[in-house]
């Protein structure tokens, strides 16, 4: 299936474009040329990555929802995708998704990425916990799920972001080949895709997880 980017993302980079801050689309790239660094103001990036929690909630049209409600066996968690939020600092991503439950109430669970920073340029590389931070009732059975979720966050807005800047000479949408984060913004680097046998759909990365 084709992959298709948000809306969102792709107005972005049309302003980006029109304010002159990234160059006019040229014509597509060849297999594995890089893309002018796209940069992400701290100020835009929790919009932008409500846009991926939407995504990665499952919902990938606009939507008046802002909440799913995770079920494993008689434990229930509402997790607020609308209303997650970012912090950023030299190579850090501290992602709140607030939630609630019966036993906690509502809270905000934090969770912590390092990615590459401008020094220490780490590709698409990142760490994480195990465990967030957040009430305990919350982490001992969603912990994980929550990880996963965040990134898969963090991962979304860097590959729609990339996707939209444009293609490569066979159709295919560009690709995020690098990470960096200072406290004033994201920057992400596409690249057009390399040739791989069988099929050129783009393959994730999981953060590393620190115990």
């Amino acid at each position: 299936m084709a992959q298709e980017v948000a809306q969102e993302f792709s107005r972005f980079i049309a302003a980006e474009r029109r304010a002159r801050r990234l160059a006019a689309a040229t014509r597509p790239m060849a297999e594995g040329d890089v893309s002018e660094r796209v940069f992400i103001e701290a100020g835009r990036a929790t919009e932008l990555l409500r846009v991926s929690a939407r995504q990665a909630a499952g919902f990938f049209l606009p939507t008046q929802r802002t909440e799913v409600v995770w079920v494993e066996g008689e434990n229930e968690l509402a997790v607020t995708f609308g209303a997650v939020g970012v912090k950023l600092s030299d190579g850090l991503i501290r992602i709140g998704i607030p939630v609630r439950c019966d036993q906690a109430g509502k809270a905000t669970v934090e969770l912590l990425f390092a990615v590459g920073s401008p020094d220490q340029p780490a590709g698409l590389y990142a760490a994480s916990a195990r465990r967030p931070n957040g009430p305990e009732v919350v982490v001992t059975t969603w912990g994980e799920a929550l990880v996963a979720f965040a990134w898969q966050c963090v991962l979304g807005l860097v590959t729609g972001i990339a996707a939209a800047a444009g293609k490569d000479r066979r159709g295919n949408l560009l690709v995020p080949v690098e990470l960096s984060v200072t406290g004033q913004g994201i920057e992400i680097v596409p690249m057009a895709r390399h040739r791989f046998a069988g099929s050129s759909s783009l393959k994730t990365t999981k953060p590393t997880v620190e115990r």
